[in-house]
């Protein structure tokens, strides 16, 4: 039987492209511009743009990735598998950040666009084993 779209991973994929669009045109301005008005070591502060733009391609590259995978389906799942392996681990990072900086998950809410991603991903990775199986 040849694969079908999965849909799940699709949506995943768009949902990363849109996190990384309001990660660069509405987190850049926040974080990164009042950050560049602070007075810091010069390589401090390309450390910290380098790791900005790094979280850019990241979020890219995985939604790329995931709508790839959409086409493909069971040749991708161990691929889905990793990226929810990375986006869950993101998830954690910011909400043990929010918890231990900030003594509160919402601060930070990025956390809940990372679990939704890898959950909607995870939800297809279980379609799609029931299409092999």
């Amino acid at each position: 039987m040849k694969d079908k779209l999965n849909l799940w991973w699709g949506v995943a994929g768009v949902m990363s492209l849109l996190v990384a669009a309001i990660h660069i045109f509405a987190g850049t301005p926040e974080i990164m511009v009042p950050l560049a008005k602070i007075e810091m070591p010069t390589v401090i502060f390309a450390i910290m743009d380098v790791m900005w733009n790094q979280v850019s391609l990241l979020l890219i590259i995985v939604g790329l990735a995931l709508l790839f995978a959409a086409k493909r389906g069971a040749l991708s799942m161990d691929m889905v598998l990793f990226i929810n392996v990375i986006y869950v681990g993101i998830a954690i990072i910011f909400m043990i950040a929010g918890l231990f900086y900030l003594q509160s998950l919402w601060p930070m809410p990025q956390w809940i666009l990372f679990g939704l991603i890898a959950l909607v991903a995870q939800i297809g990775w279980h379609k799609q084993k029931g299409r092999v199986h």
